[in-house]
């Protein structure tokens, strides 16, 4: 049947680990379905398709919201992964589509599912997902990724942008009520051959509020780095999304609480990077960093607390760790909206 990237899996989840799901009960539920918990959240990362969606169907059961896809994309912050932050720091949303859609196929030239193109009438088509004669997406799935779509494009923007029509390829929900709100369009089509994403042809050019070429050159060694070193076991993937998940819930991670979660000594975890080629302490600084840079982007961004919330001692350690990785400072990278600077 096959596969689909794992980090499409991160928002059911999350979604699961904040409805009271345990640790141990998720790591059994992938375990069963042929899903490896540590793939979770990895742009590299490729699970079974069908174990993945026999994974989102038992959570999606045991959820009471219709329409869950929908309010897991308006959750979403698509300033938190490699390739939102990139995305995020182009020039514009033409830029954005080419280089991040490029770097999907080339992460996955067998199976990638996004594609876009302009037809003859100046519409811009955003696909997603397989065609026939593959199964289709499971309905929450398409949901997800569809609304995320055009919401992180309206986010990078800061335009309101209208979909002139949306199609799945799942039968339609009793009420679309929230779907024809959320996409700013009545023509909501299901049961449809292709699960797509139709624009104005003008949002291709529109700019971003926070394009920043230094940040993008930054994200893009960051993501070649990654290609090259794609294949076989992804420790240092692994143990990034363990700090990236202490840091969410507001711990301080250390080598000792990676070696814990991993059940392991810090000896042996201290060889096995090395090996790999990477040490704890990168990873960390790494990880620190691309959180405060998604926090630092969010509207209520305030240096003070980024440095605490992501470990840093004060703000003036945190600028230090930014300017050396990025080349900006943490008052360079707030975001900035069109609103607040009368554009």
């Amino acid at each position: 049947m096959g596969t689909i990237n794992a980090i499409r899996l991160a928002p059911f989840v999350r979604y699961a680990l904040r409805t009271g799901w345990s640790e141990d009960a998720l790591v059994d539920l992938c375990t069963r379905h042929g899903v490896s918990r540590a793939a979770v959240d990895s742009i590299t990362a490729r699970v079974p398709q069908d174990g993945a969606f026999a994974l989102v169907e038992e959570i999606c059961a045991a959820s009471d919201d219709d329409n869950l896809g929908l309010h897991l994309a308006l959750e979403a912050s698509p300033s938190t992964g490699i390739l939102g932050v990139l995305g995020m720091s182009l020039t514009n949303v033409r830029e954005a589509l080419e280089i991040c859609t490029d770097y999907l196929h080339r992460f996955n030239p067998k199976r990638s599912t996004t594609t876009f193109y302009v037809d003859e009438n100046g519409l811009l088509h955003i696909r997603v997902g397989p065609e026939p004669p593959e199964p289709a997406w499971l309905r929450h799935f398409a949901e997800t990724i569809l609304t995320a779509g055009l919401l992180t494009l309206r986010r990078f923007t800061g335009a309101q942008i209208k979909a002139r029509w949306v199609s799945f390829r799942h039968a339609a929900p009793v009420d679309v009520t929230e779907h024809t709100a959320l996409f700013g369009t009545t023509d909501l089509r299901f049961r449809a051959p292709t699960t797509e994403l139709v624009l104005p042809a003008y949002a291709l050019d529109l700019p971003h509020c926070n394009a920043d070429p230094a940040l993008a050159a930054y994200m893009r060694g960051h993501v070649d780095a990654l290609l090259e070193a794609t294949g076989g076991v992804d420790l240092a993937g692994a143990v990034r999304r363990c700090l990236r998940d202490a840091l969410e819930q507001g711990e301080r991670p250390s080598i000792g609480h990676v070696a814990r979660s991993f059940k392991t000594t810090n000896r042996t975890l201290q060889r096995r990077l090395a090996e790999a080629g990477v040490q704890f302490t990168t990873l960390l600084d790494e990880v620190r960093c691309e959180w405060a840079i998604a926090l630092l982007q969010r509207a209520d961004g305030c240096p003070k607390e980024v440095a605490e919330r992501v470990g840093f001692s004060d703000v003036r350690s945190l600028r230090r760790a930014l300017k050396r990785r990025t080349g900006r400072t943490p008052s360079e990278l707030l975001r900035h909206d069109p609103e607040d600077t009368g554009s």
